[in-house]
């Protein structure tokens, strides 16, 4: 990407806030400054998602945290074009407000359609699944990119997976199994969060996990697959279709966060993930789901 591209700056990579941050056009209209680029080299959909929850919450009462979105991906963004996303009330009541979000390209290119719900905070009955992981210092655990070389050599060649980000830390909640691609589980846990500190605003930090949500969440899917794609010679193409997140309650993303994912199905070229999130103190703060293509490359 090159420096003002259609107005466009180039992201340092590490900036996680910057990169967020978006542009007010008019009060329902903003545009993106950044891009954070994958792998396939198109925008990283973490920042679709995490550009999704700004921009609503740019337009409902500061009083008012999200609570849910629900994001389909349409067409792979482009990285050297700015994003424009245009806001829209469907539900502004004295509890909840809900955004409708479209994100769209120059040339009407459509790159994402979502939902985002937003309310004050009630009183209710609580409860919560226990957390799998407690008492855990996740600064004393594996990185991947501590794996052996042909563990990360076997997921490249295959998924073509990255295994480091300057902006994201992440850590292998059970160094001893690894990533399991030997294993016949497709549960994947991992502590992950956000390498520098976030602004104290519950709608920035729910912003910054929905990023981050992105990160690997799909690999339950498509993990147990890769020995047998590495004898074969094939490789997968992957990529998100649709994604939802339930914030249970405000949460962190610059603090660790224990991710615990299982793929109930794979099944016609697509794969499910879903996942429980729990802070440190093993507090569930939020719910999320994903479903991605996956299908050999040349397929589609």
């Amino acid at each position: 990407m090159s420096a003002g591209s259609e107005g466009l700056q180039p992201w340092d990579g590490h900036d996680l806030f910057a990169l967020l941050t978006l542009e007010a056009i008019d009060p329902s209209h903003f545009r993106s400054r950044y891009a954070s680029e994958n792998a396939r080299g198109s925008v990283f959909g973490g920042q679709l998602l995490g550009h999704a929850v700004m921009a609503a919450s740019m337009t409902v009462p500061p009083d008012r945290d999200v609570t849910a979105m629900q994001l389909f991906f349409s067409q792979s963004a482009i990285p050297d074009r700015p994003i424009d996303f245009e806001v829209t009330a469907i539900q502004e009541g004295k509890r909840f407000s809900s955004r409708h979000v479209r994100g769209t390209q120059s040339g009407g290119r459509l790159v994402l359609d979502a939902q985002v719900m937003f309310a004050l905070p009630l009183l209710g009955p609580q409860h919560a699944t226990a957390a799998p992981a407690i008492g855990v210092d996740p600064n004393t655990l594996m990185r991947l990119d501590e794996l052996p070389i042909e563990i990360s050599d076997a997921v490249w060649q295959t998924l073509g997976y990255p295994f480091d980000s300057s902006a994201l830390d992440l850590r292998l909640a059970d160094p001893a199994q690894g990533l399991g691609l030997d294993a016949h589980s497709t549960r994947l846990r991992f502590w992950l969060r956000a390498r520098n500190e976030l602004p104290d605003n519950s709608n920035v930090q729910a912003a910054a996990f929905a990023y981050l949500s992105d990160w690997w969440l799909n690999f339950s899917t498509v993990g147990i697959h890769v020995r047998q794609m590495q004898h074969d010679g094939t490789r997968l193409h992957v990529a998100s279709l649709n994604h939802s997140i339930w914030f249970h309650r405000p949460l962190l993303a610059d603090r660790w966060l224990h991710f615990d994912i299982q793929s109930p199905c794979a099944a016609s070229g697509r794969g499910l993930s879903i996942a429980t999130v729990h802070d440190v103190e093993g507090v569930l703060v939020a719910s999320a789901t994903q479903e991605n293509l996956m299908t050999p490359l040349g397929s589609t």
